[in-house]
């Protein structure tokens, strides 16, 4: 019975011993709350599109993702934190970027995307083309953008009419309140480029602004029935081709041409000055001398129009009319 007894202890011994094992024996696996370091980390991200160009009013759609260690793209989109620089030009909608109809040709901003240390900057510049801006029967779909261009192929709706007119603060010589008129903002430039003219001892007149759809129709045919076809449509724009409409176009004079549109204001002082000057608070001479065969209508040294100052000044350097300035760049 004893030997029985000690043979079992022995071999219970033998087991026991035998099961046993240090832990640098047993694979990892193996170990509970054994856990391995990840290593899969964030390296980079990226933006798409990057250094995007765009236009007025568009709504461009933003794509944010991770690259991983590993390889791995992880999209971030809804966590990533999208800032403008300049909210003139546009607003960020989620991860939606809405271009402003404000934001003009030539015009640029930058927004910023931060994911927690990592951030990019993402240039956006605005390219407002001919052709995307116009309908199948020729009528132009950005009326109210500072940067719109109408002329004898490019036709404004005959009810547009804008909704930000006041009334000029500047010396007139018309008695007429609707032709007194433009945009608040081409109304504030035209105020300062008075004062301009005023500081170098020279005397603007304001004599024609805005003119509604009727107006126009009116004075074309006016001058139809006075002229003729052909001169009218050399000097006369026809209704819905007028720059007038728009209120950012405005008809300057002077004394010294007797308060009248005369070729001859563009070798005064008073014109020459316009000429060096108006790009400066936001206007171009809209008709220059020896474009005729592009813009359609013969030279016009009083004709100015409002294009903010960054665009006018690009126009102005270029020595190119709008038509062309926008098919070259």
């Amino acid at each position: 019975m004893k030997t029985k007894i000690f043979t079992l202890i022995v071999v219970i011994t033998a087991i026991l011993f035998t099961g046993c094992h240090s832990n640098e024996d047993i694979p990892n696996e193996d170990i509970p709350n054994k856990i391995t370091p990840d290593a899969n980390e964030i390296t980079q991200i990226n933006v798409y599109p990057s250094d995007y160009t765009a236009f007025s009013g568009e709504t461009v759609d933003l794509k944010v993702e991770a690259v991983m260690s590993n390889g791995e793209i992880k999209s971030i989109t809804e966590d990533a934190v999208i800032s403008n620089t300049n909210d003139n030009f546009a607003t960020v909608n989620n991860s939606s970027l809405v271009i402003s109809n404000k934001a003009l040709t030539g015009d640029s901003f930058n927004i910023t995307v931060k994911y927690e240390n990592f951030l990019e900057k993402i240039k956006i510049d605005i390219k407002n083309s001919l052709e995307r801006n116009i309908n199948a029967e020729g009528v132009i779909t950005n009326s109210s953008s500072y940067d719109a261009v109408m002329n004898k192929e490019r036709n404004l709706p005959s009810d547009y009419i804008p909704e930000d007119l006041v009334t000029l603060s500047v010396p007139t010589c018309l008695k007429n309140p609707e032709v007194n008129q433009l945009r608040i903002e081409a109304s504030e430039a035209l105020s300062k480029l008075f004062e301009g003219a005023k500081k170098d001892e020279l005397k603007l007149i304001a004599r024609s602004g805005y003119r509604s759809y009727n107006t126009q129709t009116s004075l074309y045919n006016g001058i139809v029935n006075k002229y003729g076809q052909d001169y009218a449509d050399k000097y006369s724009a026809k209704p819905g081709q007028s720059e007038h409409q728009t209120g950012l176009a405005i008809d300057i004079t002077a004394d010294s041409v007797s308060l009248q549109l005369e070729d001859t204001f563009g070798d005064t002082e008073e014109g020459k000055w316009v000429k060096e000057n108006a790009h400066k608070y936001g206007f171009i001479i809209r008709y220059p001398e020896g474009k005729e065969s592009i813009t359609g209508y013969e030279y016009e040294p009083w004709h100015l129009r409002y294009l903010g100052e960054t665009l006018a000044t690009k126009v102005y350097e270029s020595g190119l009319t709008l038509e062309e300035y926008f098919k070259n760049n």
